[in-house]
């Protein structure tokens, strides 16, 4: 029995880190380092009227933090998520929130007090933060996709917490919140594996019509209906938008119409296919990877087209991210646990080795 005691101590337990107090300085140059870019809600807001707190426990696949924070606006673009190559998905659920709205696009989302939101982290998006209170858990996409269907991720997804999975995703968080410091990584790990699956449950079972993306169910369904497809065959270099529409068995106007707030249909899919190559490049590792086998694993039958379109879209050559894997850059940084952690560890005055 002492034996187990013992073994119990010398387990590494997740690191606590408790900051209740963030001016406006702190707080922007942390995001900078770990998420994205944070500015006052307006050119007259005071930055001495700022305040925000964070009490987080980092683990060896993630975090889970609470974090308050006053009004303020976060932004994540396209550009940063090429620096970063974070790829993970960010739980997370409001205790308190008011007046704040995520941007994805033409499209706005707003956030409720007790709405679980799955935001993908791979995504750009904006948002508009009133006063807030929130948990987030972050999900390394690694530990998301062996339950996931497909290609089923959303920029936003949002879940009021009415359903059973919902619920016991928002306790199961709780009971990290409040047990970490007494848990090992091996007592977090089968916990978070058992929370990934029940978000890709709810991301496999996707939006509901009162979250979708119009107004009108009909429509957001036959939106859905094309978003998944294209995400299936986005890979067919003559995918169209006549075979999408003959799948759908609409017309190419119908078509053209629900993807308007997308930007269009063209833009649409030339979204979904910079998003797997931006993938591909972040999981190839150190190993020698041709541009021109990326470029036609997502569709594109010459590399230069495929260059162009990437560059355009993050600001910078796939060759560049190739180039900064080989080089040697340290992976833990390119995901959202190593950023995230020494965010929060730069917040409490330490060093992470």
């Amino acid at each position: 029995m002492s034996v187990e005691s013992n073994n119990s101590m010398n387990e590494p337990r997740p690191e606590v880190i408790y900051r209740p107090s963030i001016n406006w300085d702190e707080w922007r140059k942390g995001v900078a380092e770990a998420t994205g870019e944070a500015c006052l809600p307006s050119s007259t807001a005071s930055p001495d009227a700022f305040g925000a707190g964070v009490r987080g426990s980092r683990y060896k696949s993630g975090f889970v933090a609470t974090i308050n924070a006053t009004p303020h606006k976060f932004i994540r673009t396209s550009q940063r998520i090429a620096r970063d190559g974070m790829d993970a998905v960010f739980v997370q659920f409001y205790d308190h929130t008011h007046n704040c709205i995520t941007h994805m696009g033409q499209e706005s989302v707003e956030l409720q007090p007790g709405h679980l939101i799955v935001q993908d982290m791979a995504e750009p998006f904006v948002v508009d933060h009133g006063s807030y209170k929130l948990m987030t858990l972050a999900l390394p996409r690694a530990i998301l996709a062996p339950f996931l269907h497909g290609d089923r991720t959303y920029p936003t997804l949002c879940l009021p917490a009415t359903g059973g999975s919902t619920n016991a995703v928002i306790s199961m968080m709780q009971l990290l919140r409040g047990q970490l410091a007494y848990l090992t990584d091996e007592d977090v790990t089968p916990i978070v594996e058992c929370i990934a699956k029940l978000v890709a449950n709810q991301m496999n079972n996707g939006p509901s019509p009162s979250f979708a993306l119009d107004e009108n169910s009909q429509t957001a369904a036959r939106f859905l209906q094309a978003a998944e497809y294209i995400s299936r065959t986005y890979a067919n270099p003559r995918l169209n938008s006549t075979e999408v529409a003959h799948h759908l068995n609409v017309s190419r106007t119908t078509l053209y119409r629900l993807f308007e707030p997308m930007g269009g249909f063209v833009a649409f899919l030339r979204y979904i296919r910079m998003k797997h190559a931006m993938r591909k490049l972040l999981h190839s590792g150190s190993d020698a990877v041709k541009i021109q086998q990326i470029a036609e694993s997502c569709g594109f039958s010459h590399a230069s087209s495929f260059t162009r379109s990437f560059k355009e879209h993050y600001g910078v050559s796939p060759r560049d991210i190739l180039m900064d894997i080989t080089a040697g850059q340290d992976q833990q940084l390119r995901t959202s646990s190593g950023i995230f952690a020494n965010w929060l560890a730069t917040l409490n005055g330490t060093t992470l080795n």
